[in-house]
């Protein structure tokens, strides 16, 4: 059932599924019907048997993400509906992942834009031309193979109409609950920083035929830095993508006192899906989260990291060729003598090493004390709920 009060509750980023089988109505927010209705079906893959699962990642040009996970059955189509707010204006890129067993099967991408008092419909076909076929972050597959994708004018799509109520006796469907606390189902996983981007690969090895091209690089990021006293020194990440993460082939840069000439750290091991990885000085005070060690995880306050997988610069920490002298500052924070730990609303890396870094930017932090007490937040995302 919905309820009025959950129609007009204020969120920051506002995604609702809605799975009706064969139908599906939008949800109109707070007087206005403004919003975007994606609608996916398919002519030759079929829920339960090919896809059992359905996630939907929306980008907007300003580069907010929101994203949802849902189980789906019973017959083509399904349906979800984004509603703008702040952040989420002008274009967005909708990404839709289908998904069998958590293992990928095939993807589309369309562009489109919210119009002002419509609920725009975009339409998506999933086909089985498509099956296993990987394009690179933003790329659609089409009749089997990656091509960019056009800006999508999907008409003035139609008016819900302000106060539009689906009636007392609307029925969103199994384990849908639009009351308090939004529930999406047992089906629905977004995660702590759940892939907040398209992360096509999955698994760093996957082989999607002689057109592939080279492994997609997967979807991982920084998410905690510890400067301490003698050798407590490490970098967590985080997988942030769809399944575990072969680390071969990935590896840290580090940029000491400003040198342009890195110092390649080869990553060994495996990081769930939705797990972070720890590396640390091979003689940190403790050792109990570290998921690898070695010596030359050695870092000051001045020397900058890049996260690298199969060549691509996923992450940085720092700035690359910049001498800061002791420390980057900014907001409090620093670099040196400090546990720094990755804002929760931060859901990518920054490819870009040599801009500017401002640790308050994206990083929360405390100054170095005791090993048992800074050490303590490695190995987790506790402090994201």
């Amino acid at each position: 059932m919905v309820s009025p009060s959950m129609r007009c509750t204020p969120l920051a980023l506002w995604v609702r599924t809605v799975l009706l089988g064969a139908l599906a109505l939008p949800f109109a927010g707070c007087g206005d019907a403004t919003g975007i209705l994606v609608e996916v079906t398919s002519p030759d893959l079929a829920v339960g048997t090919d896809i059992d699962a359905l996630h939907f990642i929306a980008r907007s040009s300003s580069g907010r993400t929101v994203n949802q996970r849902f189980s789906v059955s019973g017959d083509w189509p399904h349906s979800l509906t984004i509603l703008p707010s702040e952040g989420m204006d002008g274009e967005v890129t909708i990404t839709v992942l289908a998904l069998l067993r958590n293992e990928f099967v095939t993807h589309r991408v369309v562009r489109t834009s919210f119009t002002s008092g419509s609920t725009r419909r975009v339409d998506v076909a999933l086909t089985a031309a498509c099956r296993g076929v990987v394009c690179a972050e933003g790329v659609d597959c089409v009749r089997g193979m990656c091509v960019d994708v056009p800006a999508v004018d999907a008409g003035p799509g139609f008016d819900a109409g302000p106060g539009f109520d689906a009636g007392p006796g609307f029925d969103a469907g199994p384990g849908f609950d639009a009351g308090p606390g939004f529930d999406a189902g047992p089906g629905f996983d977004a995660g702590p920083g759940r892939d907040a981007g398209f992360d096509a690969g999955f698994d760093a090895g996957f082989d999607a035929g002689t057109d592939a091209g080279p492994p997609v690089p997967p979807l991982l990021y920084f998410t905690e830095y510890v400067e301490g006293t003698s050798n407590d020194k490490a970098l967590e990440f985080i997988n942030a993508g769809l399944t575990d993460v072969n680390l071969s082939g990935c590896e840290l840069r580090r940029y000491a006192n400003g040198g342009l000439s890195p110092l390649p750290i080869p990553l060994v091991g495996t990081v769930a899906m939705g797990d972070v990885f720890v590396i640390c000085h091979s003689a940190i005070s403790v050792a109990t989260a570290c998921d690898q060690s070695i010596s030359t995880i050695s870092h000051n306050g001045n020397d900058a990291y890049e996260l690298v997988c199969f060549g691509t610069v996923l992450d940085s920490f720092g700035r690359v060729g910049e001498d800061p002298g002791s420390a980057w500052t900014g907001g409090g924070l620093s670099t040196l003598d400090y546990v720094l730990t990755r804002q929760c609303s931060i859901a990518s890396g920054d490819p870009i090493s040599t801009d500017a870094f401002d640790p308050s930017t994206e990083w929360t932090g405390t100054p170095y004390t005791t090993p048992a007490a800074s050490l303590a937040g490695l190995g987790n995302r506790s402090e994201c709920p």
